[in-house]
């Protein structure tokens, strides 16, 4: 019956959008449930006529490259995201779009926050007041190549209180709040689940605990400064360091540099001590931030801190982990969930980075045969899960890097693959308005220039 009042229904509703889209696409957000987009999808650049793909999308933004959705032609289209977002606070918000061979246009209300009609390779940064409440959100994106990508995001701005456990992040951060009581699972979840579990690269949770994870040096005052090239950007920033600090010893280099005079935290990929420069770089505050940040031109997958979800040496020494995790799989699609604002996924049928993943919280694990190590991590992944914050070639969690002199007192022993049928994933709690996200026009830290 539900098939056949779908199939009743469903050009009725092509008709009605098809009506909106000729006269007012952005009246029709209510379509979708608060805090989601509406996402109408055209075969041609003027996003007019009727749409080829209609759907309610947790954000808005993709990376296009090779990939498009079904009914969606791979390059020349064009898509327009409406939603109903709630606003919590009134304040200041900023406003971000990282574009690439696609041009971009932001509403609030109707009113044009971005609006770039070139087509080009660059990131749109744009702060306003916006009352509490819920307005209407509108992005439109008209991609003319097949290599198009656009993350889109509306954040608060500034801080918030240290974590009184010394945990990294400030107290409020997604990271270091505990799964909600009977929080909503996605309803994607079960064929991620059924995905993971049958791929080939996935033998159980690993971890990444020296090479693949990062390496943190904090720098005192005093510290000599340094300047880093980026040569994504072609900019630089100049950061305290010491020529002792070393990257991971593997492909992606990566190091974490914390200025511990105001607790700027400097991560790097692709950093080359030769010639003092990076493939990439971003700037968070590692007390006082949340873990997040706005899309640029990508230091990691879906724009996380290395520093989020690491488990740490005194995690280990404590016996017991009181913040979420970060993983990465090999089974990322190319959109993604707020607090992830962008993504380097490549599989359709895939998890948006960004997405929480939780440990069935009523399995029984003194009932398993697993080491206090192993029945740690399964414990905080039932009580603070995990975020999926980057692409890899199989199911990992991180740790700080050895690299950086960092010593555990138990073995990294994986989690059986048994466990992943009794994880889940999560729906968002929220959309990006609910996250604070660290931005380049912080002037509190140093920024690339």
């Amino acid at each position: 019956m539900r098939r056949l009042l779908s199939v009743l229904f469903a050009p009725i509703l092509v008709c009605a959008l098809a009506i909106a889209s000729a006269s007012n696409a952005h009246a029709w957000p209510t379509l979708c449930p608060i805090n989601r987009y509406l996402a109408m999808y055209y075969n041609n650049l003027t996003h007019t006529g009727i749409p080829a793909l209609v759907r309610c999308e947790k954000s808005a933004g993709a990376t296009w490259a090779a990939n498009h959705p079904a009914l969606v032609r791979s390059g020349h289209f064009s898509v327009v995201y409406t939603g109903s977002i709630e606003f919590p606070g009134t304040g200041t918000y900023n406003w971000n779009a990282n574009v690439s061979d696609v041009t971009i246009k932001v509403t609030l209300d109707g009113a044009p926050i971005i609006d770039e009609p070139k087509i080009d390779y660059t990131d749109y940064l744009v702060s306003n007041n916006v009352s509490k409440g819920v307005h209407t959100v509108a992005v439109t994106v008209v991609d003319a190549a097949k290599d198009g990508a656009a993350d889109f995001s509306v954040s608060p701005t500034g801080t918030g209180t240290p974590s009184a456990n010394g945990n990294y992040f400030a107290a409020d951060s997604f990271f270091n709040r505990p799964i909600p009581a009977h929080a909503a699972i996605d309803p994607q979840s079960l064929i991620w689940v059924a995905l993971l579990y049958a791929d080939p690269k996935v033998s159980g949770i690993v971890f990444n605990y020296d090479a693949w994870s990062v390496p943190i040096y904090r720098a005192p005052a005093g510290t000599p400064t340094a300047t880093i090239t980026l040569r994504n950007t072609n900019t630089h920033i100049t950061i305290p360091y010491s020529p002792s600090f070393q990257p991971s010893p593997d492909s992606d280099s990566h190091l974490a540099v914390i200025d511990t005079t105001n607790g700027c935290d400097y991560e790097f990929q692709g950093f080359t001590a030769e010639s003092m420069s990076a493939h990439s770089e971003a700037t968070y505050h590692a007390d006082t931030g949340s873990g997040g940040h706005v899309s640029d031109q990508g230091h990691a997958g879906g724009e996380l801190s290395y520093l989020g979800g690491l488990i740490t040496p005194e995690d280990v020494r404590a016996g017991v982990i009181t913040h979420a995790l970060r993983f990465a799989i090999p089974d990322n699609t190319w959109t993604f969930n707020y607090p992830g604002t962008r993504s380097d996924g490549t599989i359709a049928a895939g998890v948006p980075e960004g997405t929480r993943i939780q440990l069935d919280p009523n399995l029984n694990l003194n009932s398993l045969n697993l080491s206090p190590f192993q029945r740690m991590v399964a414990r905080a992944l039932q009580t603070y899960g995990a975020y999926d914050g980057d692409t890899a070639g199989a199911f990992a969690l991180f740790a700080e890097s050895m690299t950086d002199g960092s010593t555990y007192s138990e073995p990294f022993t994986p989690l059986p693959k048994s466990l992943i049928p009794h994880l889940r994933f999560l729906a968002p709690q929220g959309p990006s308005t609910f996250a604070k996200l660290e931005a380049s026009n912080d002037p509190t830290c140093q920024q690339p220039q």
